[in-house]
């Protein structure tokens, strides 16, 4: 092949077999080295998404913990609002339910950061002043900052943080968003958590919480409200079989205590309806041996053990 003349007037080589090869042969090592590249930055990405996601699995259960040491009532309450919000997931459209999931079992955190009288009396569900109820509310505050230290969190903190707020506007924060405005995990919890407030008793039923919450209605998404009841609304009646009466040293993982609870004080301990997890059934052991408990008490109990879910949802985190 000759050589090409250009516009320019210059003489350019001509491009021969070996020319050809040689940068074919110089763009597949380019390659080669960026795919190389690629693969290590995403080694070292998959890495350090495990490593995090390592360190949320152990800040969420290092809380869960203290939720659960510190108010048990508490904790059980939560448990409880958990399990309701991963039944109404598999129903609705939701972007990250692993959000939802944490929000359900941390939104009480704040409750920890109360005085040990108002916290057992929000456990039970009795009679709050207008500064009680208040101060309630705003534990949301000091839950959503606790939980905003952990990486990845900002939209759990987010949920906590509005689940108090009405849809109508009313509740905690006074302002900011309402409606649909809201984060729609918060318009979730706020059907679930004043549920199983209304729930919490020994005489209360589910049906008697909803038709509670029903008398103020505004302050729930409406389609959410519907979604709940639909799912979660239970004619409860007391179980005919598997109904024991137990010293409290022999409670396993997996019974229902069909009765609240109480210390010599009357504080509320577990409320009726608390399934017993690991942590729990020791609480209860540890209790008996160190304080008056009754000599018995009455649980639902099934053929065996049920071991409790896990504090994280299954799915992926990010």
């Amino acid at each position: 092949m000759g050589a090409v003349q250009l516009e320019s007037g210059v003489v350019a080589a001509p491009v021969t077999i070996n020319m050809a090869l040689a940068r074919l042969k110089h763009e597949q090592a380019a390659r080669k080295v960026a795919e190389q590249f690629a693969e290590t930055k995403n080694r070292e990405l998959s890495v350090a998404l495990k490593a995090q996601e390592q360190l949320l699995r152990g800040g969420v259960k290092l809380m869960t913990d203290i939720l659960a040491t510190a108010r048990p009532e508490v904790f059980q309450k939560a448990a409880k609002v958990q399990r309701w919000a991963r039944q109404m997931a598999k129903h609705m459209t939701i972007e990250k339910g692993w959000e939802l999931d944490l929000a359900a079992l941390l939104y009480p955190m704040g409750v920890i950061s109360l005085p040990d009288d108002l916290a057992a009396k929000y456990a039970a569900d009795m009679p709050l002043s207008e500064e009680e109820a208040l101060r309630i509310e705003e534990s949301a505050l000091v839950a959503s900052r606790l939980i905003a230290n952990m990486p990845r969190m900002d939209g759990v903190a987010r949920t906590v943080f509005y689940a108090r707020k009405g849809f109508d506007g009313s509740g905690w924060p006074k302002d900011g968003p309402s409606g649909v405005e809201l984060p729609q995990s918060a318009r979730i919890l706020k059907v679930l958590i004043d549920l199983a407030d209304a729930a919490t008793g020994e005489s209360r039923t589910r049906e008697d919480a909803f038709i509670k919450l029903a008398r103020n209605k505004a302050r729930y998404d409406p389609d959410i409200f519907v979604v709940a009841r639909t799912l979660l609304l239970v004619i409860e009646t007391p179980p005919a079989e598997g109904v024991s009466s137990i010293r409290p040293v022999m409670a396993r993982p997996g019974d229902i205590l069909l009765n609240d609870l109480t210390d010599q004080e009357g504080r509320l301990l577990l409320s009726a309806g608390t399934k017993l997890t690991e942590l729990s059934a020791n609480r209860l052991l540890s209790l008996a041996r160190t304080s008056s408990l009754p000599e018995f008490i009455r649980v639902s109990r099934s053929g065996k053990a049920v071991v409790a879910p896990e504090d994280l949802p299954n799915e992926e985190l990010f």
